[in-house]
């Protein structure tokens, strides 16, 4: 027994020398060059495979990716965060991506053996020891449009596709980045912006930019966006007349509980009627106050649900908007965005 415990430790000996001298004299080369041991890629892929399909949500949760909006949203997002690595549909990579070790994969090849679910996964988590980051907020439901697009990338989307999906607006300077999602036209994924004022739209981009206000598109899009150019955007945007009228295909009952909602004390003394804020006629006109009159209901439905999941930041007196959103059912939410996705485009001053 002596014998097997000075062997044991004998060998943990060695094994902690051998390891001291691969970190601290360098022993193991770690250029990239030569690239892994053999096996160790099979391992290491094999590895990943498993732990995404374990992990992974399930396909219950996966929403409806065929809208085309929600597919643009993506692409147009994968375009300037991830098509350095990974290509477009009928690119090939650079030269510098194919050497890195590992290779990001060509997007056609990156979603060939993946469902939906594990490339939400994917995306939001990303993969140590490898290039691939992790969704840069911690909300994962603004995924999925990244989602929606690989799977159009998968079901064979074509470079011409690709080009279209994400083509710039012809706008001066920087007004056409950002118009490639925000042109005013109803989504249910982004908001009109022509309804706000300037203040609340910078401080919203200050928001995204310093993680306050949680969307992985939008700090990206703004981490583009140069300092100087956030007053430009804000004014340009605040100064576009609201045109349009309010959703027509909304169920009339639903409408009008959520303006009875809207116009109703909350029982809180310190939280005041949703319309006190936010219109249609706002006592309270602070501009950092949205207006929300004819947002997308799909769009104020999710804000409002971020609200009272706590993970919603970055407006003007959060802590009352979460006290106002933390007594609403999913009933009151949809009844609520119904009734100002109803009303006629407008903003405040």
């Amino acid at each position: 027994m002596k014998t097997v415990v000075r062997t044991l430790a004998a060998l943990a000996v060695l094994g902690a020398l051998g390891g001291a001298a691969v970190v601290g004299i360098g022993l193991y080369n770690v250029s990239a060059q030569p690239g892994h041991f053999p096996g160790v890629s099979w391992v290491l892929h094999t590895t990943y495979r498993n732990s995404v399909r374990l992990r992974a949500p399930d396909a219950g949760d996966v929403p409806d990716l065929t809208d085309p909006a929600m597919i643009e949203l993506g692409a147009r997002h994968y375009d300037t965060a991830c098509r350095t690595c990974h290509a477009a549909p009928d690119q090939a990579r650079s030269a510098t991506m194919v050497a890195m070790v590992p290779a990001p994969p060509h997007i056609s090849d990156a979603v060939k053996d993946w469902e939906p679910r594990h490339m939400h996964w994917i995306v939001h988590n990303g993969i140590k020891m490898s290039g691939m980051p992790h969704w840069p907020a911690e909300r994962s439901d603004d995924v999925w449009p990244v989602v929606a697009f690989l799977s159009a990338v998968k079901s064979g989307m074509s470079g011409v596709e690709y080009a279209e999906l994400t083509a710039i607006p012809q706008q001066d300077g920087l007004r056409g980045y950002c118009a490639g999602c925000h042109d005013i036209r109803p989504s249910d994924h982004v908001p009109r912006l022509d309804i706000q004022n300037a203040a609340y739209l910078k401080m919203s981009m200050l928001a995204y930019r310093d993680g306050a206000r949680q969307s992985g598109i939008m700090a990206q899009a703004v981490s583009k966006l140069p300092e100087s150019a956030l007053d430009e955007m804000a004014n340009w945007f605040a100064s576009q007349t609201p045109s349009g009228s309010g959703a027509g295909s909304l169920d009339p009952d639903l409408v009008m509980r959520g303006r009875d909602l809207a116009y109703a004390a909350s029982g809180d003394p310190d939280v005041p009627a949703c319309r006190a804020c936010h219109g249609p006629e706002a006592s309270e006109a602070s501009p950092f106050f949205p207006s929300l009159s004819g947002q997308p209901a799909a769009y104020l439905r999710t804000q409002l649900d971020l609200w009272r999941q706590g993970t919603r930041g970055g407006g003007a007196r959060s802590n009352l908007m979460q006290q106002a959103a933390d007594g609403l059912s999913d009933a009151d939410i949809a009844a609520l965005a119904a009734f100002f996705a109803s009303l006629p485009p407008s903003k405040r001053d």
